[in-house]
């Protein structure tokens, strides 16, 4: 296995989408797919997936690693991502089951799109230009089968207005584009592409809950600022069962560590007459909300809506504050 690190390149949120020319050595568009970034790993006893925190998820993705050590030869490592369709659409919540359980689903199989090339024949290729490592990529990928697809991209910048205006009309499960710069080296762990989203949300960190850790009733959320520090940014509006229970098993009693006072009063209100406690809980999990502009003092006034969990993404991958809480 070859020494990689565990952190994958990250993409940084943009508004507007970049000119042909305007990354380094031109543009490339690709879809953003709503699933799970993996790496997959081949070498002659098989194929380990990981996730993109570094674990091991081959037992929950058995039948995509089966698949990779069939079709791929030993020494290729592919970044790309893992996603499961249903119903004409992408499933992320089946993804999140197959995660929590540790085992494949033979009724809902899943797929890996493919979208850059790191390794092959043992040789590591990252500090190839994206445009060389693409090259690679479809030889590789050249005459594979499904669960294993290359995932589209165009240099021509009309083209990727086309696939944004067409993505936004079909709720098939394209969150917007990932935008790269062909000259580009693969950098580990750093915010080297830019993706620009089609829905309007934003990835936060739960740094507390009102009611019980077992039954959540809204979640306080955090993000950090210019210094690195975790500070509340707003809360949630009233969760329903099915997010109680989706986030519950996520969350954990702070430590003494955890950066937020104890007797926390955050921003927003969840009712005028709500007097549920507040307890601080292990600012590890990253949830996705979506939330309007109304802001004060850099927060949001309002109660956000959650919108789902993101057990697959560390704190330190979402954007800071200074990008996403902006004054309109």
């Amino acid at each position: 296995m070859l020494p990689f690190p565990q952190e994958p390149m990250l993409a940084r949120a943009v508004a507007t989408l970049p000119e042909e020319q305007g990354l380094h050595g031109g543009s490339a568009y690709e879809p953003k797919f709503d699933g799970y970034r993996a790496m997959l790993f081949v070498n002659a006893d098989g194929c380990r997936v990981q996730s993109r925190r570094g674990h091991d998820i081959t037992a929950a993705f058995e039948d995509v690693a089966v698949e990779a050590a069939d079709q791929l030869p030993p020494g290729i490592v592919i970044d790309g991502e893992l996603v499961v369709w249903g119903s004409g659409k992408l499933d992320f919540a089946a993804l999140q089951r197959r995660v929590a359980r540790g085992t494949s689903d033979r009724r809902r199989p899943a797929s890996f799109v493919a979208f850059d090339l790191l390794a092959a024949a043992g040789s590591d290729l990252r500090e190839l230009p994206l445009r060389t490592r693409r090259q690679a990529l479809e030889l590789v990928m050249d005459g594979l089968e499904p669960p294993l697809q290359l995932a589209p991209q165009t240099t021509e910048v009309e083209v990727a207005r086309q696939w944004l205006a067409d993505y936004a009309l079909s709720p098939v499960g394209i969150e917007g584009l990932v935008i790269k710069g062909l000259d580009g080296a693969y950098r580990s762990g750093r915010r080297g592409w830019m993706k620009l989203r089609l829905r309007d949300t934003v990835e936060v960190v739960v740094g507390a809950v009102a009611g019980r850790l077992e039954a959540p009733t809204h979640l306080v959320l955090g993000m950090f600022d210019d210094t690195g520090e975790l500070v509340v940014a707003g809360t949630t509006s009233v969760l329903s069962t099915r997010e109680q229970k989706e986030i519950a098993p996520h969350l954990h009693t702070a430590d003494e560590a955890h950066p937020w006072p104890a007797d926390l009063a955050p921003p927003g209100r969840w009712g005028a007459k709500d007097s549920t406690p507040v307890q601080r809980v292990d600012p590890t999990l990253v949830v996705e909300i979506s939330a309007d502009t109304s802001l004060h003092e850099g927060r949001w006034r309002h109660p956000t809506s959650y919108v789902r969990s993101r057990p697959d993404l560390s704190p330190q991958e979402i954007a800071p504050m200074a990008q996403v809480v902006t004054e309109p």
